[in-house]
């Protein structure tokens, strides 16, 4: 039977806002429609945003998966009633030694800001597989299960409403958090991996326009640096599937994953089954 893929909650705000409710697991059970929901970062919804949240999620949590810098700079709007949860993946995304490159002299701070993240991450600024390691690092580092064990913990307390949870862009460490959360309640990894690449979808015109930035203002011709920038909007299966490979070479399974670097018993898999499944 053919997955449904998660449902686009279109706010003014975000791009990238989704009810992870309809998939179905090995043993056919469903994850509930407006119990939990990924999202890119909620500094910018407006009122009206707040208001449809309200009414139709109830949120009681909103979990941010961002560095403290991050949150800092860009806090998320209040949502009265929903509590919120820092809960950083990592310490801070760009403490990595910042590698020599060409300076491109470009003015639009975000973008060259992720330039310099990207020849952080490869000095000839190819993310292709560089960002398998930062994956690896979000769920093997003791930082990172620390907090992943503090997301699945407050998934287990929304016995009512619902769960926002969100990184910058809602792509990689929300993206990991969504694979565990699906993969753990059983959803056959082909629709996880399906659900974490839909990133892609709404993040094209990002990514078009980053293109068209480096090519026409900034008149950048390095096609590697251009292919990087655009794959850094979206995602890549190759790199969740580096997030679960260490998971299975370290751990041996999922299951134990769960256990020994979460300290997440096999009861709480089964209350956390209990709470978003039909």
């Amino acid at each position: 039977m053919k997955q449904i893929l998660s449902k686009l909650i279109p706010l003014d705000g975000t791009i990238n806002t989704r009810d992870l409710g309809g998939y179905v697991t090995e043993d056919k059970r469903k994850v509930k429609y407006k119990k939990i929901v990924r999202t890119d970062a909620l500094h910018q919804l407006s009122e009206k945003d707040i208001s449809f949240l309200l009414d139709e999620y109830h949120p009681s949590f909103d979990i941010d998966l961002r560095s403290p810098r991050e949150a800092l700079s860009r806090p998320d709007k209040k949502i009265p009633g929903c509590l919120y949860i820092s809960c950083p993946i990592s310490e801070d995304l760009n403490n990595r030694a910042i590698a020599k490159h060409v300076d491109y002299q470009i003015d639009d701070k975000s973008l060259s800001g992720i330039i310099s993240y990207i020849y952080q991450l490869d000095e000839n600024g190819d993310i292709s597989t560089a960002m398998e390691s930062v994956y690896e690092e979000f769920v093997l580092t003791e930082f990172g299960q620390k907090h992943y064990s503090l997301f699945f913990k407050t998934l287990l307390k929304n016995e009512i409403g619902s769960v926002l949870f969100h990184c910058a862009d809602g792509k990689d460490r929300a993206g990991i958090a969504s694979a565990l959360f699906l993969s753990v309640l059983g959803v056959p990894f082909s629709d996880v991996l399906n659900d974490y690449l839909m990133t892609n979808i709404y993040t094209k015109n990002k990514a078009e326009h980053r293109e068209k930035q480096l090519r026409e203002i900034y008149h950048v011709k390095d096609e590697v640096l251009i292919s990087s920038v655009k794959a850094i909007a979206g995602v890549r299966d190759n790199w969740l599937k580096a997030a679960f490979k260490a998971i299975e070479t370290h751990y041996q399974s999922l299951e134990n994953y769960f256990h020994k670097a979460l300290n997440f018993s096999a009861e709480e898999i089964e209350k956390l089954k209990s709470l978003y499944l039909n």
